[in-house]
This record gives structure tokens, C-alpha cells and sequence, in this order.
């Protein structure tokens, strides 16, 4: 038998007036008695023995009401986020094109193959394109180049655009479906003597496997939980993929050339398919990043924690303001990307660094064992804190190390007034007085919570909402873990906080 004390985890609980202590008995009736506060003389054995009677046996009931409010702010903060929403626009104007093409195509028995191609392909080209660092940064400066006269309501609403990864996904998979279509289609042919190359049925069977294992390592739970295959199908299947796209598209504009009267040749029929001009510019842009391969030395690394690590490249590196930086130990392995701290003080030697935490098999071997260079390619890409430029006043606040791509944008936000709350346990002795020091010099009256000495996290959301309305701040930044962002930011909101954290997608 085990005695456990908890508490009525009611409303009044949560603004201070503890109503009732719940004392468990776990045994085999499993009896859950509540005793009101302040009824001394009552121990264990009096309960276990029933000398005790209950106030209440049930849990406290939420009004029906108070469950449908709980309810739709799950869905609006939870379910249905500015990520989510964007997928869903882009997957349903899909469908909608798909279920009207599929509707036409089906009364005849050689149906057109071209249209699903092409929208295949579109949607393809839309998946890599809202993925490449240039065109991330045109976005990021366009949104941030409205001025602060502009109404705050879109402002706030452009300083999502990080969350363009709705599109990629959302992309990716209309692809998909778009050539299940395409396959479906063909297969309709193939059996009405209408179409007779059978490589490209083989070809299209291949590319459809690598289509779909390439959208379902990507799943977010498979994708958590096997993170390295999900990389290396991405990447290997993905190349693999658009190659076989080139050869898929060749064999099927030569057997539509022979369908023609009279026959044309293939690569005249190549060449009006629209799909022939989405592949070369996909395929250009795999390219491009790769020209720009250069490996970078470290010439110094900082141990911070155990779990965590300051690394300082080669001063010839260049970052741009408010970039990060995506290295690698292989060129052709995982990459992934930090938030660049530009040199702040002296001893930086003019150097830019990134501070590494322990997140995975990479980190921890990086912060273990940091190697003497590391790779990196294409362009640095603008960091999410960088749409803090489009508010007056924020409220920026991080844990641990998250203070790094923070400290990215002290500096080069003139026109934006930060106020910062820090929590990190001996945070001028684990990240040292430089770090320090530049959060107070960014914010003098900066909120900087030792947990180690407080022994204690401090209640984030209610720090977070308190600052924001004393200081009448526009917006609310958060970097931390994956769990305490979803969570905090998710409260905040419900708070009608404006709050903008890192999606985890990539």
C-alpha cells in the first residue's frame, strides 16, 4: 500500500486558494479521498480504516461549457497553428484541382496524363523552393520591411513567416497524391492499349515508392523518433528521386511524341511540357548550394556545461547580421543549423561562434568531442529572431542556451526595444562574464533567474505576461527546448499574448 498526497488541481488551486488536499490510497479498491484543508488529526491509518468520511469521492466536474472553451482553444492553439494551416491550404487547393481533374479524366478511356505531370511537378518545385536559403531570406526581408506605422495586426501576422514550413510539407505531399493520380491514370491507359511503354510503368512504380517513403519518414513522429533515417531518406531518396523524375518524363514525352499524327520528335515534345522546365530549375537548385561547399576551421571551442559547447570559426567566415549558420562533420551527411553570435568582445578576436547543445547523437558527439573544422554550404539563412525588427517593444526570453540565438540579435535591432528574461542555472559562471554581460548591456534591467542558486524554474508564462503588459510590449520571443516552447507558447496565446517561438520542422 502507498499513501500519496497531490493537490485539487482546480482553478482556485492555480490563483492560490488550495481548497482541498487529495490524499490517494492506492489499494485494491483504489479509493481517492478528498480531506479539507486544515482538518488536522485525520492520518493514513484513519482514512485507510474509514473513520474518515469523504467530502467528495469524484473529481471536480468542468461545466460543459468551460470543456467546449478548453476544447477550442486546444484546436486553435494546438491543432490548427499557422504551420498547420498553411499545409491544410495547400493540400485542400490540391484536392479540389484533383477531385475536377479526376471527375473530366474518368469518363474516357485514354485519360491525359500531361495535367498530373505537370501539378506533380509543380507542387515538387514548390516543396524545394520555399526550402532554399535564398528564398527564405527574400521573404524574411520582405516581411520585415514594413514600417512600425503599419496596423500592429500585420505585423504581428507577418512576423510568422517562419512558419513557411507548412508550405513545404503540404507541398510535398500533393505531390504525392498528384502522382498517385498520375499512376492511376496510366495504369487506365495501359490497359486500354493506349499506352504500351512498360519502362515507364517500372520507372513510375520506383519513383512512387521514393515519393512515399520520403513523406512518411517525414511524419512528425517518425521523423522524432528516427531522426537519422528520416535525414539520410530525405537526402538519398530525394536525389534519387529527381533523377528518376528525368528519365520517367523522357520516356513518357517519347511515347506521347509517337502518339502524335503525325509522330513528333521527343525532344520537341519534351520541351512544351512544362514539367521539363520545373525539373531543370529543381535541379539547379540542388546544385547550387553544393557550389558553395567550403570547409571552415574551428580555431577555438568553449566547453559551457557538460551538455553544452561555444565554437568559434575561422574569422574569415562571415555572417551577416541576424543569420545563422548550418555545419556539418560530412558534406554528404546531416547538417544542421545554429544561430550565429556575432564577435561581441575582445577575446573574440573577431571571430563568429554558435553555442552547441546536446540535442542528439550529433551534438553530443560535437559537444564532446568538438573536431578541428567543419563543413558548410550554400548561403547563411536569416534567423527567426530577426522579425522582432517589425515590433517597437519585445519581450525576448530563453533557457539555458537558448540565450545564443538571442544574443545574435542584440545589437542590429536599433528601431526595437528588448526587454529579457533569462533562466540558466549559474549563468555568469557557466557561460561566462562576456555573455553575461551582453545581456545587461542589451537590457540593463534584464530578469536574469538563476536556477541552480533558486533551485527552482520560475512560472515562464506568468514572468512572460507580466513583463509584456508592464512594458507594453508588441510581441512576446521564446527559444528553449521542444516541449517548454510548445507548452509556454501555447499558454501565452491562450493569454492573448502575441508570442512567437522556433517551429521544430527541420
Amino acid at each position: 500500500m502507498v499513501l500519496e498526497e497531490i493537490f485539487d488541481p482546480s482553478e482556485e488551486v492555480k490563483r492560490g486558494v488550495i481548497l482541498a488536499t487529495v490524499t490517494r490510497v492506492h489499494d485494491d479498491s483504489s479509493k481517492v479521498t478528498l480531506v479539507p484543508r486544515g482538518s488536522h488529526g485525520l492520518g493514513p491509518q484513519e482514512l485507510e480504516n474509514g473513520h474518515a468520511k469523504a467530502e467528495s469521492t469524484q473529481p471536480p466536474r468542468l461545466c460543459k461549457a468551460s470543456r467546449c472553451i478548453q476544447f477550442v482553444d486546444y484546436l486553435r492553439f494546438h491543432v490548427f497553428t499557422v504551420y498547420r494551416q498553411l499545409w491544410i491550404l495547400v493540400v485542400a487547393a490540391n484536392l479540389a484541382a484533383m477531385i475536377v481533374t479526376v471527375v473530366r479524366q474518368s469518363r474516357k478511356s485514354s485519360p491525359s496524363l500531361a495535367g498530373c505531370i505537370n501539378a506533380s511537378v509543380a507542387n515538387l518545385l514548390m516543396a524545394i523552393l520555399i526550402r532554399q536559403d535564398y528564398v527564405k531570406n527574400l521573404m524574411y526581408r520582405t516581411c520585415w520591411s514594413i514600417p512600425h506605422s503599419a496596423p500592429l495586426w500585420l505585423r504581428r501576422r507577418l512576423a510568422l513567416v517562419y512558419e513557411n514550413g507548412g508550405v513545404h510539407s503540404g507541398a510535398a505531399v500533393s505531390a504525392l497524391c498528384w502522382f498517385a493520380v498520375f499512376t492511376a491514370f496510366l495504369w487506365v491507359r495501359f490497359r486500354h492499349d493506349t499506352f504500351s511503354d512498360i519502362a515507364v510503368l517500372v520507372f513510375d512504380c520506383m519513383l512512387a515508392v521514393l515519393l512515399l517513403s520520403i513523406v512518411g519518414t517525414a511524419m512528425p513522429q517518425v521523423r522524432r523518433r528516427y531522426h537519422n533515417m528520416f535525414e539520410s531518406v530525405h537526402r538519398w531518396a530525394g536525389w534519387f528521386a529527381i533523377v528518376l523524375f528525368w528519365v520517367a518524363l523522357a520516356l513518357f514525352a517519347r511515347d506521347e511524341a509517337r502518339s502524335l499524327d503525325p509522330p513528333a520528335s521527343t525532344g520537341g515534345r519534351l520541351v512544351r511540357l512544362p514539367a521539363f522546365w520545373m525539373l531543370v530549375i529543381i535541379s539547379l537548385n540542388l546544385i547550387y548550394p553544393w557550389l558553395l561547399l567550403r570547409k571552415v576551421a574551428v580555431i577555438r571551442s568553449e566547453r559551457l556545461t557538460l551538455h553544452a559547447i561555444r565554437i568559434f570559426f575561422d574569422r574569415k567566415e562571415k555572417v551577416p547580421e541576424l543569420h545563422g549558420l548550418a555545419i556539418s562533420s560530412h558534406p554528404l551527411a546531416e547538417w544542421h543549423a545554429f544561430a550565429s553570435i556575432p564577435p561581441f568582445s575582445d577575446s573574440d578576436a573577431g571571430a563568429y561562434s554558435c553555442i552547441i547543445s546536446n540535442a542528439g547523437d550529433w551534438t553530443g558527439n560535437v559537444v564532446a568531442n568538438p573536431a578541428p573544422h567543419y563543413w558548410m554550404r550554400g548561403v547563411h539563412q536569416t534567423g527567426q529572431l530577426a522579425m522582432a525588427s517589425v515590433f517597437r517593444r519585445v519581450v525576448i526570453m530563453a533557457t539555458g542556451s537558448g540565450i545564443g540565438p538571442c544574443l545574435a540579435a542584440f545589437g542590429h535591432l536599433p528601431h526595437t526595444q528588448m526587454h529579457i528574461i533569462w533562466t540558466a542555472p549559474s549563468p555568469r559562471k557557466i557561460f561566462g562574464d562576456a555573455i553575461y554581460e551582453a545581456v545587461l548591456s542589451q537590457d540593463p534591467q534584464a530578469t536574469i533567474w538563476d536556477t541552480r542558486k533558486d533551485g527552482r524554474r520560475p512560472d515562464m508564462v506568468k514572468m512572460a505576461e507580466e513583463l509584456y503588459r508592464r512594458t507594453e510590449a508588441e510581441a512576446v520571443f521564446f527559444i528553449s527546448n521542444r516541449n517548454l516552447t510548445r507548452v509556454t507558447i501555447a499558454a501565452l496565446r491562450k493569454r492573448n499574448v502575441a508570442a512567437y517561438a522556433p517551429v521544430f520542422d527541420s
